[in-house]
C-alpha cells in the first residue's frame, strides 16, 4: 500500500470501497477494473426491439470503462509540497495520468494523454 501522495498510474485513487462497501475489484494494479459494463447484445435477446447493450465513448482508459469526460482530482502532496492533478476515470477513479500543477496549467506544452 502506497503512502499518501505516492500515486501510480493504474491504481484506483479512491480505492475499491465506497461507503464501506466493496464496489470495484482490480486484481492487479494497472489492470482492468471489475465490474465491466456490458458490451454486446443480451443473450438470449430480452426484449423487443433488441438494442445493443454497449456504451460508446470517446475514450477507453486502462480500467476498461468507457469515458466521455474524465475526472480531474487535485491533491496536495505532503512529502514534496507539490500540487498534483490526477486524471482519472469518472466511474472507478483509475489514475490515467499524473501531472504537476505547472504541467496541467501549461496544457499547450503538456497534452493530457489518455491511456
Amino acid at each position: 500500500m502506497a503512502r499518501p501522495g505516492e500515486f501510480q498510474v493504474g491504481q484506483l485513487y479512491l480505492g475499491e470501497y465506497r461507503n464501506g462497501i466493496k464496489v470495484w475489484n482490480q486484481p492487479i494494479p494497472g489492470g482492468l477494473v471489475y465490474p465491466q459494463l456490458p458490451s454486446k447484445f443480451p443473450d438470449p435477446p430480452m426484449g423487443y426491439p433488441t438494442v445493443v447493450m454497449s456504451y460508446p465513448a470517446l475514450y477507453y482508459l486502462g480500467c476498461g470503462h468507457p469515458q466521455n469526460c474524465l475526472e480531474i482530482y487535485q491533491y496536495g502532496d505532503p512529502y514534496t509540497g507539490q500540487l498534483l492533478k490526477l486524471i482519472c476515470c469518472g466511474l472507478c477513479s483509475y489514475i490515467s495520468q499524473i501531472l504537476t500543477a505547472d504541467e496541467y496549467n501549461s496544457y499547450i506544452d503538456t497534452p493530457i494523454v489518455i491511456t
